[in-house]
């Protein structure tokens, strides 16, 4: 069974009030969200809550709103990035650079340890760099290389179209090199 067919059948289960089909999007997709999430928050303890409340909404959309979604991958990074938004609003705080704990989440610790250390200063200083970019071009670049959504998926989180979305990632990218070759 193909991907795209298995979450519209757990997702017709989930509306029909099924809630161990959502429990398997939930296993599906929550290390994904997480990444995004802890990508964007930068602290583990908080992108834990931010993802565990990115999932409840998840379920009271499903359960509520009765209608058929096309992707629920796009469905939980549009509740992902509009939660995170809402957390920054709300606790009034400035995104802060990685903390330990959040470069640990994202960086593969079943490597060799000196692979590990290589690739961990790597990520720092991609996140360092990623740091400067404004919010949507960082978000652009999250979305499309570390989360591997494609254009129409990240059109659909966004709320643009492909050629929106395909311009502001030329630009994000552009930006992104002219930083990098400034290092």
């Amino acid at each position: 069974m193909s991907g795209k067919f298995s979450d519209q059948f757990l997702i017709a289960s989930s509306i029909a009030g099924d809630e161990q089909a959502f429990g398997t999007l939930y296993d599906k997709y929550v290390e994904d969200i997480y990444r995004f999430v802890v990508m964007r928050v930068r602290n583990t303890h908080q992108a834990q809550d931010v993802t565990a409340e990115v999932f409840l909404k998840a379920w009271q959309y499903v359960s509520s709103q009765k209608k058929y979604i096309k992707d629920f991958r796009a469905l939980l990074y549009r509740i992902a990035r509009n939660v995170v938004i809402d957390h920054y609003r709300s606790s009034q705080k400035e995104m802060t650079a990685f903390d330990e704990d959040g470069l640990e989440a994202v960086v593969d610790t079943s490597s060799d340890i000196v692979e590990n250390i290589q690739h961990k200063d790597d990520m720092r200083l991609v996140f360092q760099t990623l740091d400067q970019l404004s919010d949507d071009h960082k978000e652009l670049i999250i979305l499309r290389y570390a989360q591997d959504l494609s254009i129409k998926e990240i059109a659909g989180v966004q709320g643009k179209t492909n050629g929106a979305v395909r311009v502001a990632l030329h630009r994000a990218i552009k930006q992104l090199k002219a930083l990098i070759a400034d290092t």
